[in-house]
């Protein structure tokens, strides 16, 4: 379509008056009102809506205040009381502990210990009894002396003696038989055990207090927070130790059912939390009654007190808040029904603005959008809503099946949608058309599909003649369109099909821009998928030929290197032979001709024939040493350069720090001094490759940091051997500097992946995490570090390797 298409379309579209629009509307829409009166509307209405929205956030903002206050009131009167029970079992684990540290506990001799522990019995009151068991589970009470049982199965003792002091859940006491106690335990240590050392040795023994169950259900039944509360107490598997319901308890030796399993959801919810040690309020039903559960964890014990408040009592002090809501709330409904009765007549007078607007939308949005489902969806929808319509509809002519395929449409609710190909069936080709033209009473079939049944009902389209126009809409493609409108009144007037063919014509406008757009586009992409094919195939012969010179020039450099080398060391063997076979020579022509000629004489003093004989198998054996090193640096390069094996190797940990050691070579100043401790180790399964980056990286780090040491001796020590303990036999590679020291504190989380410590800010290796995964990931082995070292050099750190031997 010309340009000058498009501007006399335009033209046509803007001769559409405003007398023509409003035939379209009924005849009550055309009153009008005053403009200070629907200013007044609009700032009461909006003034309202303020208010009542200000007024719903205020109450929602307060109600929400004052029930977190309440909230928090609750649960800090569990906590008040929870604290009261931490610190009274705290203060009986204090207890405990401090009589397994006396010397007449310590004795583990009963008869020493019993006097001592009746009297203690009597001064502290809060423990039924005492005993002191045995580490094979035997012990002695004050109650009955030696007890005929073994508590060896009991957690409390378990717990005791891995040295924790303990406290258990309840139980049934075997020496007290029927008696539901709490146990408290604590390991007794030896008299000669170090308080450093304890973590390494055993308990010689184990202290164990009995307190009452009841003394804590006393603390617990004081816990209310107004008439119908109760609380109560879980242990770590969600079972009630203490509970108004005597039946619900449950200890060690008696079962009871977990809350957990609870068939009320909602309280095994609530155990959940409180197996999980967490501190909080809930809002709930349980037994069929809302109500709050404040709930938090005893630090003394695995235990989590809860108390249950019902839901009046806690929102009680809601009540005044909640009426005055509701005074506002009727005073807000009463005026947003009068602002919605005069917006109802001022939406009277607002008819004829808001369809103008909504056709110059309409137009505009057809003219400046290029997606075509979108012009035509919203061209639909937006014409029905105009013009109030039953159905708009926007379909593709066929004209050799003479069909129509509505493909977009709006529909006014409750009417089924029309969306498919539709035909009248034995018609003459180009039948539908001319009629559609004509305007004429239409009954138009949906195409069967392919697998439906005959006795299915084909939809069916009635457009009547009167009630709907039929606007052609031909693009630049010659593909031509139908805009459809149609109505339960009286429609088609010459005004409202011109107000169609407007919109026809715009619409014709922006599907042929739309498939311009979509063709170019289509362009576009294609011409970036060649282009973005040729930039890789560039690149992918770039990098092949660069790789490929790199590999010929990696190959040809280590060939020219290798072979002179070689040259060169095996030559010198011979030369050195030669030069010594001359050199003898010359000594015997000097023995049997000590006076030689004047020419040769002057020769012998101008070129010192006696220091080139001393000095040229010096020369010889500095050469045959270079050369040696060159040889042993190029076979020290090709081993650390390995690339990653697919599977291990055997492997001498000695020679390879030795090629590391040769490696770095040149970061070893004159003053570094490095101390080999090797002991003879034997070949380990291992992945070379990597072992050597690990030693690379360690002996770096230690380099760095003994560079960073002034005014005394800069020492690497590098000691390897052969350790056995109970999981295996290991090499041991122990590579330690006399530097700064490691911090203690860091030393659990060094080898952390994103660990970063300033005394390995220097660090130029593998990342510590690294070589940790290396050895003990890929290897089965240890990686640890010590700080300060423990010998002649004093200070420093070391870290220690070991590998096991397979």
């Amino acid at each position: 379509m010309s340009i000058s298409q498009i501007g006399q379309t335009m033209r046509s579209f803007a001769r559409v008056k405003w007398w023509k629009l409003t035939r379209l509307l009924p005849a009550g829409f055309k009153g009008e009102y005053h403009l200070r009166y629907k200013t007044a509307l609009l700032i009461l209405g909006g003034t309202i809506l303020a208010a009542s929205i200000t007024g719903c956030i205020s109450y929602q903002s307060v109600r929400r205040l004052t029930l977190a206050n309440l909230e928090r009131n609750a649960l800090l009167e569990v906590r008040e009381r929870g604290n009261k029970i931490d610190r009274w079992i705290g203060t009986r684990k204090a207890e405990i502990e401090i009589l397994a540290n006396t010397p007449p506990v310590r004795s583990m001799n009963w008869p020493v210990a019993e006097p001592y522990l009746k009297s203690e019995v009597i001064r502290l009151q809060e423990f039924q009894h005492f005993a002191l068991i045995d580490p094979d589970g035997s012990y002695f009470t004050t109650k009955v002396g030696r007890a005929l049982i073994n508590v060896s199965d009991r957690q409390h003792f378990k717990q005791a003696m891995a040295g924790k002091v303990y406290v258990s859940d309840p139980t049934i006491s075997r020496t007290l038989k029927r008696q539901s106690i709490v146990p408290i335990s604590a390991p007794v240590w030896s008299n000669s055990a170090n308080s450093i050392y304890k973590k390494a040795e055993k308990p010689i023994g184990v202290m164990n207090g009995v307190i009452s169950i009841d003394r804590i259900a006393e603390v617990v039944g004081k816990l209310e927070y107004g008439a119908g509360t109760y609380a109560f107490v879980l242990n770590s598997q969600g079972v009630p130790i203490v509970h108004p319901n005597d039946r619900l308890m449950g200890n060690i030796d008696k079962p009871a059912p977990s809350f957990l399993e609870s068939a009320d959801a909602n309280l095994a919810n609530v155990a959940r939390e409180m197996v999980y040690q967490k501190t909080g309020i809930l809002l709930t039903k349980i037994n069929d009654a809302r109500v709050y559960v404040a709930y938090l964890p005893l630090e003394q014990a695995e235990w989590s007190i809860a108390l249950v408040i019902p839901l009046d009592n806690l929102e009680k002090e809601l009540l005044p808040l909640n009426i005055l809501a509701a005074a506002v709330a009727v005073l807000a409904t009463a005026a947003i029904f009068a602002e919605i009765v005069a917006l109802k007549l001022f939406a009277l007078n607002c008819i004829r603005t808001r369809t103008e607007a909504l056709l110059h939308r309409l137009t505009s949005r057809i003219r400046a959008c290029l997606h075509l489902d979108r012009i035509l969806q919203n061209t639909v929808d937006e014409l029905g809503t105009l013009l109030k319509l039953d159905r708009a509809i926007f379909g593709w002519y066929d004209p050799r099946q003479d069909t129509l395929e509505f493909c977009w449409e709006y529909c006014r609710e409750g009417l089924p949608g029309r969306l498919g190909i539709f035909g009248v069936p034995g018609g003459p080709s180009g039948d539908l058309a001319a009629r559609l033209h004509r305007s004429e009473t239409i009954l138009l079939y949906k195409t069967a599909a392919p697998d439906a049944t005959a006795s299915e009902e084909r939809a069916h389209l009635e457009l009547t003649n009167s009630h709907y126009a039929a606007v052609p809409v031909l693009t630049h493609t010659n593909r031509l369109g139908y805009l459809f409108a149609s109505a339960n009144r009286r429609f088609a007037t010459p005004e409202e099909v011109e107000v169609l063919e407007a919109i026809a014509d715009s619409l014709a406008i922006a599907i042929s821009q739309s498939q311009l757009h979509g063709q170019i586009q289509e362009d576009l992409k294609l011409l970036e998928e060649v282009l973005a094919k040729l930039r890789r195939t560039e690149e992918h012969l770039v990098q092949s030929e660069r790789m490929t010179s790199v590999g010929q020039l990696a190959a040809e450099v280590a060939r020219e290197i290798n072979n002179p080398i070689n040259f060169i060391y095996g030559r010198l063997i011979h030369l050195n032979d030669y030069i010594k076979y001359l050199l003898h020579i010359i000594r015997l022509y000097r023995e049997q001709y000590p006076e030689p000629v004047p020419r040769i004489a002057k020769k012998i003093e101008a070129g010192d024939l006696d220091f080139i004989s001393q000095e040229l198998p010096q020369i010889l054996n500095f050469l045959k040493r270079g050369a040696d090193r060159i040889r042993q640096i190029v076979l020290a390069l090709q081993k650390f350069s390995l690339p990653d094996e697919a599977t291990k190797e055997r492997a001498n940990v000695n020679e390879s720090i030795d090629n590391i050691l040769l490696l770095l070579a040149h970061q070893l100043e004159e003053k570094i001094l490095v101390v080999k401790e090797y002991n003879n180790l034997p070949p380990i399964l291992c992945y070379p490759g990597q072992l050597s980056h690990v030693f690379a990286s360690l002996i770096t780090h230690a380099i760095d940091a003994v560079k960073s040491i002034e005014n005394s001796a800069q020492i690497i020590t590098i000691t390897t051997d052969i350790v056995e303990d109970s999981t295996g036999r290991f090499i041991v590679v122990a590579i330690a500097h006399n530097a700064s020291t490691t911090p203690p504190e860091i030393h659990h989380r060094i080898f952390d992946h994103f660990s970063h410590t300033k005394s390995l800010k220097n660090f130029t290796g593998l990342g510590l995490s690294v070589c940790y995964k290396i050895i003990v990931e890929f290897h089965g082995g240890r990686l640890t570090v010590k700080s300060p070292v423990q010998s002649k050099t004093a200070g420093g750190a070391e870290f220690i390797v070991e590998l096991p031997i397979v």
